[in-house]
């Protein structure tokens, strides 16, 4: 067992930590804990079970027979860490739910009542929606503004987008935005840790 390449299981439980992973990262504001964990305990010691057996495979001479089936976890990896690199898992889930959020937000105004039931808009899943009135006292509405609050199912989320047609929405202590493209932000507010 030891001189064979890695198994289905072995691989199907790195490729699932690897899907954790890029699930976490395909929001605005990655979740850099969890995935660094979610990394630790399991991504790590499978890579360990791995390359104790390539080792041992190596010394004895039988890894070289099927040496692309030994070399399947690093491909797991090497593509794991392209993809967090060029913040792939992101943009494309976010460029496939944009329309859908867009036509959604246009559909948001101060008159509107805030409707909290949630809807998948693309492949995210919101559950608030507000215009976007900015921090200081006594401010309006900004027309053609529309925050939608995320929802995620595998962790309290903090899955935000701001839709802001002129300006740049206003920073605080709690509140971090990320210019995605265009009129488009991604907001990390205060998760209440």
């Amino acid at each position: 067992m030891i001189n064979e390449p890695p198994g289905w299981l072995h691989l199907t439980a790195l490729s699932a930590v690897a899907g954790v992973i890029l699930y976490w990262a395909s929001v605005p504001h990655w979740y850099v804990i969890e995935m660094f964990l979610v990394g630790f305990f399991f991504g790590i010691p499978l890579w360990a079970i791995w390359a104790i057996r390539f080792a041992l495979a190596m010394g004895r001479g039988t890894a070289r027979a099927r040496l692309t089936r030994w070399l399947v976890p690093v491909f797991i990896v090497a593509g794991l860490a392209t993809a967090l690199a060029a913040d792939a898992p992101f943009w494309l889930r976010f460029t496939i739910s944009k329309p859908s959020m867009e036509a959604y937000a246009r559909t948001v105004t101060a008159d509107t009542p805030r409707d909290f039931s949630c809807r998948w808009l693309g492949l995210y899943r919101i559950c608030d929606a507000f215009p976007y009135y900015g921090w200081e006292e006594n401010t309006e509405a900004i027309p053609g503004s529309a925050c939608l609050i995320g929802e995620e199912w595998a962790i309290y989320s903090n899955t935000n987008f701001v839709l802001l047609p002129k300006g740049e929405p206003e920073e605080t202590g709690d509140d971090t935005y990320r210019h995605l493209m265009g009129h488009w932000y991604g907001w990390h507010g205060w998760d209440q840790w």
